[in-house]
């Protein structure tokens, strides 16, 4: 080492600098991974999604190896992937998407898998891949260079949970801290609020605000910055915004977010869920998704020549695709049985199937803009049971259906939209959102050509995504509920 080299190491270590790693890919370019203060590299964390959007992760060594390539791991490990007489598969890290351990000194990679000598994005169950592959079928179809995606993600902090579905055990049990359930325990501070006066909560009646804080530092540790978080309408439900990003770095966000918040929660002594309804007759959990769409540095949702605060043509006919295909996209979008617990329920604020300019009642609603820059849809049926990589995509390709089919939405919704209005939808080409999980299956299984057209999603996948379904519904659909032997015990 040259006497320089030793002069900067010395100063580094008395200013505690982090150190700078550099590490060589594949392709023969260097490659910097910065590690917390002077210490080495620990590990380098690859994390990876499978079609249920369940983020998983491996490890490698970074004291043997700092070096981005490909990782051997079993298919057959991961449900719906491979069997075992040919599990072989590889993890490609995506070198753009590398970013810092928010809980220590390690270096996150989002990474995808492939078989064995393939390229990025050839893995048909490669959830991450079919959101890349909605971002090039924008440009290649010329309808945008990229898709700008915000998410608004909805969850509970619980003190404790405890459930069991057996032979001799079919129970669930929640402690929740700030609800009305919350009045009859012991004595506390006595700021336990009662039911439906939960949202927008401060000071010591909102007893989780010091986690939601912790839960926005460690994402911005990790370069992602939270937009506002607040104490949701539900007991101990909680919402954060994430700043907008091009589609597959939003479902990046959201899958650390998802991460975060579980991890945090534990170190509080809590558990975090993201049940679409985890609590009966209360609020429930949804993901808004803010969708805009930018062509030559334009947003084309936006029009100068439209009226103040309404959208272009080609926004109108996005929102009109993804009303055409509300019940094949609920398969993607709302994919557990528990989803449409949310979406049928009373007091889900979302109760009709329309649109309309700042209306919270309807599928979805063109928030107040006043220019460009946050001109945006605001799709309100997803759920955060969703794989936001496949959500955010479906949502695109419906989008872009209806921009290149020129269809046009109905009148917007004012007001409420009441059950007796579905002839009203119906009549304009809008269908209903799916009542249950094993309709919006069989609609998927109708309607898919949207999804397929451009290659955005294969065949192979939606048959794996109906399968899984199929297998939920059904368990659910044979195993009793609590609430049936409470109702039908004695009869």
């Amino acid at each position: 080492m040259t006497n320089t080299k030793r002069g900067i190491c010395r100063w580094a270590c008395t200013h505690r600098l982090p150190r700078l790693v550099t590490t060589r890919i594949r392709t023969g370019r260097p490659r910097c991974l910065w590690t917390s203060n002077t210490y080495p590299l620990m590990a380098l964390k690859y994390l990876f999604t499978d079609i249920r959007g369940f983020l998983m992760q491996v490890a490698r060594n970074g004291r043997v190896s700092g070096v981005l390539s490909r990782v051997p791991i079993s298919g057959a490990l991961v449900p719906g992937w491979q069997s075992e007489a040919e599990s072989d598969l590889q993890l490609l890290p995506d070198e753009a998407s590398s970013l810092t351990d928010p809980f220590g000194g390690d270096r996150l990679v989002f990474a995808q898998p492939v078989q064995p000598g393939e390229p990025r994005g050839s893995y048909p169950m490669d959830a991450r891949g079919v959101a890349q592959r909605a971002e090039a079928m924008l440009r290649t179809l010329r309808i945008a260079e990229r898709a700008q995606v915000g998410v608004e993600l909805e969850f509970n902090l619980f003190k404790g949970v405890r459930f069991a579905t057996t032979a001799e055990r079919n129970l669930v049990e929640i402690a929740e801290e700030d609800g009305w359930a919350g009045n009859a325990g012991e004595l506390g501070s006595g700021y336990r609020i009662g039911h439906r006066t939960l949202h927008f909560l401060a000071g010591p009646a909102d007893q989780h605000a010091p986690i939601r804080s912790e839960i926005c530092e460690r994402l911005t540790a990790a370069g992602i910055q939270p937009l506002h978080q607040a104490h949701e309408a539900g007991p101990s439900q909680h919402e954060i915004a994430v700043e907008h990003a091009p589609l597959c770095r939003a479902a990046d966000q959201v899958q650390l977010l998802k991460h975060v918040v579980r991890t945090v929660a534990v170190g509080h002594d809590r558990t975090a869920t993201f049940m679409p309804r985890p609590i009966p007759y209360a609020e429930s959990n949804g993901m808004h998704v803010n969708v805009s769409l930018w062509r030559d540095g334009r947003n084309i949702f936006h029009s100068p020549e439209a009226p103040s605060g309404q959208l272009s043509a080609e926004g109108l006919a996005f929102v009109a695709g993804i009303l055409v295909h509300l019940q094949s996209l609920n398969a993607i979008t709302n994919p557990t049985v528990n989803s449409y617990k949310r979406l049928n329920h009373f007091y889900s604020l979302m109760r009709g199937p329309g649109w309309g300019y700042r209306n919270r009642t309807t599928a979805i609603r063109i928030p107040h803009f006043t220019g460009e820059q946050d001109c945006r849809i605001e799709i309100r049926f997803p759920d955060p049971s969703a794989n936001p990589y496949l959500a955010f995509a479906a949502l695109v390709c419906a989008g872009v259906d209806g921009i290149q089919r020129g269809l046009q939405p109905p009148p917007e919704e004012r007001g409420a939209p009441k059950w007796y209005e579905q002839p009203f939808h119906a009549a304009h080409g809008v269908e209903a959102m799916a009542p249950e999980l094993l309709t919006a299956l069989k609609a998927l299984h109708q309607d898919r050509p949207f999804l397929t057209a451009n290659s955005v999603f294969s065949d192979e996948l939606i048959e794996a995504i109906l399968r899984d379904g199929s297998f939920f519904w059904h368990w659910s659909a044979t195993t009793p509920a609590p609430l049936e032997y409470q109702v039908f015990y004695g009869h």
